[in-house]
């Protein structure tokens, strides 16, 4: 590399420290939508939604750590990781688990969760394409001794009496409302000290808290009934202990709890063995289902006199990129010089029943090489409101597309309302969010869902409409669906355009955890791509507008030029990940894709019409085109030459399809490597294309050392040889340094290297350097 001049080199990093609070940037897009935490059960529940299709492949270390990676694959077309920059969010403030910052992307395919202490966990897919969950062990709840008042105790919650099984991944079957509120429970780092209570003051308490349970379980209430016979079970032992452990392994039944009851009665009779009820419990025991096909019936929603509170979070953030380049014997010349900045902000206002959520993610770039290239982007900029005891939820502002026949961002309002506890609908209305596009999408849709549950399905309906600068573009109906349980994640959509009679969508995917711990993972892709759409003509049409567009060819024949133009991507992965040991993880993936070509008939009469030839005086566009040669009709524009045919006075416009290519890879990864907390990643993979065959070697090392410094090292090799004999060979190896102060400002800097060679009936060689350094300020 050329030296660099230090005072510039300076004087950049300075610019950088003082002008960079703008977040975890992205110089694309956001991929990371939001981060929430939830209590579920015992659980705190961890759910990273994305703002595009994925699908979940395996994470490493296996059940804990302070570092987890999770792989996943970007399985929208369009999307790709190599076009991304790092973005990093935070947590949330919480009492459930610690704080946890999440990294994407972050080796290959990789997403980085950093806790803020080794931490034990289980990880899966989310209910649908776009989330990934991670069930983290909440603290118990906080026990107090107040407001206990003649047979009343207060609104509090309590930790649990025993601690469930482990059982399959999935464990949501204990709904939020029965455990506390985040805001009441303790940090898990400061175990406070249970007071000291009289046996008199124990026996007083126990009594109003039998009294209440008992009284909650023959209202339906089970929640609160569990929520007050977990209170006794905390306190020392009294003469309520055994009546509060048999009472609530039947609460648990009842609200759906299978294997929590099964637990709680398994205690009872080892505690208890001789007892009276002895029988009854061995009875209630056995007539247990084996898995958690029962319907959960829906707690209702206990509020509780704790004022709602306030948590905001953000980050503020900038990267500076400068990179240079050559050809063969030239100069080396500057190729990039620009700021990339950001801010993620992001406020909630949460009780026991609503949730308030501001959200703000504004990216802004400066190319100093190429200012006409500057731009500030707002990628989301929303309010929304959850109530669970009305049931309604509400957004309003600019936000990315969450299903129901949405497929791009979009300024506008999506709500949905509960009919009962099973079944809600739903309703969209926005105008879309192109960035640079010159056209304008409004749409309007409507929905209907089955809420999914533990091992049974849930699916939704949804009908959508879309109008483009006023013009019918979009009018479909569709389907997703989605399973879960203790080791299949499963998740499926269908959308059918009825304006242009095809299948705009049809994929799905799935996950299957063994009892090995080997994870297997499906996807089957089939999809337009674009999706139908007007636009989707106007260059082979030769029109810039969908209004002249539609004008001069007519609605019926351009939806009909449309469809004959659309490609069709095609894609198929197949994987299996198999834990060896400890340390060790090692993957095997297969994946295939493909793109359809076609052939689009476009009669000449309608494209003299303000099409392809604008010129009204062409004899072709006047007379029409019977009795002129053929070579003229090339000649003078209006057909692409050799796409004419004089019989039917029409041009043919095609495009050629891409061909199969299949791609197949390995990986090994291994946790702990060498030093603590320390991956490392091999990488091989084979590609056969239609007309050419490649090999890809890929080697990742991340080394964290005096507890705030990680040093990350890549280095890739690829070599192409193709049919032509033009073979092809690049190697790129790269370091990134980052340092971690205190817990809210994180400075890093990547320097890396590429050069590549093409030989055959053409040489050439090009070597490019870059270098970024950035600097990233959290607030929580």
């Amino acid at each position: 590399m050329n030296p660099v001049n230090l005072a510039r080199l300076a004087k950049i990093a300075r610019f950088v420290l003082v002008f960079s609070l703008l977040a975890g940037a992205n110089a694309f897009a956001a991929i990371i939508e939001t981060i929430d935490v939830a209590r579920v059960g015992d659980q705190a529940e961890v759910t990273i939604r994305f703002t595009t299709e994925i699908q979940y492949t395996r994470h490493t270390p296996g059940d804990q750590g302070k570092f987890l990676r999770v792989f996943f694959r970007l399985t929208k077309p369009g999307f790709s990781e190599s076009e991304l920059m790092q973005e990093v969010r935070r947590s949330l403030k919480t009492d459930l688990l610690p704080p946890f910052t999440v990294a994407y992307p972050e080796l290959v395919n990789g997403m980085l969760i950093t806790f803020a202490k080794p931490t034990k966990y289980i990880v899966r897919a989310g209910d649908d394409s776009r989330s990934i969950v991670v069930m983290v062990p909440a603290p118990p709840a906080k026990v107090k001794e107040a407001a206990v008042q003649k047979g009343k105790g207060a609104d509090m919650p309590a930790p649990a009496a025993i601690v469930t099984p482990a059982v399959a991944p999935v464990l949501a079957e204990t709904p939020p409302v029965a455990d506390a509120p985040a805001s009441q429970t303790p940090d898990a780092s400061k175990p406070e000290a249970a007071p000291v209570l009289s046996t008199e003051k124990v026996e007083e308490m126990a009594h109003a808290f039998l009294l209440d349970g008992q009284e909650a379980f023959e209202k339906g209430d089970y929640p609160k009934a569990i929520n007050r016979l977990n209170r006794i079970l905390s306190l020392p032992q009294n003469d309520r202990t055994m009546s509060a452990q048999a009472l609530i392994g039947e609460a648990r039944e009842k609200n759906g709890e299978i294997a929590k009851a099964r637990a709680e009665y398994d205690l009872y009779l080892k505690l208890y063995p001789n007892s009276p009820e002895a029988p009854k419990i061995k009875q209630r025991l056995a007539a247990l289902p084996a898995v958690s096909t029962i319907r959960r019936p829906t707690a209702r929603v206990v509020r509780d006199d704790k004022p709602a509170e306030w948590t905001v979070n953000g980050s503020l953030s900038s990267y500076f990129f400068t990179g240079q380049s050559k050809q063969d014997d030239g100069p080396m010349k500057r190729d990039q010089e620009s700021l990339v900045s950001s801010v993620n902000l992001s406020a909630r206002l949460r009780d026991s029943v609503t949730d308030t959520r501001f959200v703000f993610r504004d990216t802004d770039s400066q190319n100093f090489m190429r200012p006409s290239r500057n731009y500030n982007r707002v990628y989301s900029a929303y309010a929304e409101r959850t109530d669970r005891e009305i049931g309604y939820f509400v957004r309003v502002g600019r936000q990315n597309p969450n299903g129901a026949g949405v497929l791009e961002r979009f300024d506008g309002v999506t709500g949905s309302y509960n009919l009962t506890p099973d079944w809600k609908v739903g309703a969209v209305y926005g105008e879309a969010v192109e960035f640079g596009s010159p056209f304008k999408k409004n749409f309007y849709g409507g929905s209907v869902e089955l809420a999914p549950q533990v091992s049974r399905p849930g699916a939704s309906l949804y009908g959508i409409e879309q109008n483009i600068d006023g013009i019918l573009n979009r009018r479909a109906v569709g389907s997703e669906f989605r399973y879960f349980d203790g080791q299949v994640t499963a998740f499926g959509m269908l959308d059918y355009d009825v304006l242009y009679k095809g299948l705009n969508i049809g994929m799905v995917q799935g996950n299957y955890l063994d009892k090995w711990g080997n994870n297997y993972f499906v996807s089957y892709d089939y999809r337009q791509s674009p999706t139908y759409s007007l636009t989707n003509a106007l260059s082979t049409a030769g029109y810039s507008t969908v209004t002249d567009f539609v004008n001069n060819v007519g609605i019926t024949q351009a939806r009909q030029l449309v469809s004959e133009t659309t490609a069709l991507s095609t894609m198929f992965a197949t994987g299996v990940t198999i834990p060896f040991g400890e340390r060790w993880q090692f993957g095997v993936d297969y994946r295939m894709s493909e793109i359809s070509g076609f052939n689009a008939v476009l009669p000449l009469a309608q494209m003299c019409r303000g099409g392809l030839s604008e010129d009204l005086t062409n004899p072709l566009c006047k007379d029409g085109p019977r009795g002129v040669p053929e070579e003229r009709i090339d000649d003078m524009g209006l057909c692409q030459p050799g796409t004419y045919d004089p019989s039917k006075q029409t041009c043919v416009a095609s495009a050629a399809a891409s061909g199969r290519t299949n791609m197949y890879s390995a990986q090994a990864i291994g946790s702990n490597l060498f030093v603590p907390n320390g991956v490392g990643v091999a990488y091989l993979g084979y590609i056969a294309g239609p007309n050419y065959t490649g090999q890809n070697l890929g080697l990742s090392y991340i080394y964290p050392f005096l507890e705030s410094w990680r040093l990350e090292s890549n280095a890739r090799y690829y070599t192409q040889k193709s049919d032509s004999g033009q073979n092809m060979t690049q190697f790129s190896p790269s370091m990134k340094l980052v340092y971690q102060w205190r817990s809210s400002l994180s400075l890093e800097g990547e320097i890396g290297y590429s050069e590549s060679k093409n030989t055959g009936t053409t040489e050439s060689k090009n070597v490019r350097e870059y270098l970024y350094l950035g600097i990233r300020w959290d607030y929580r």
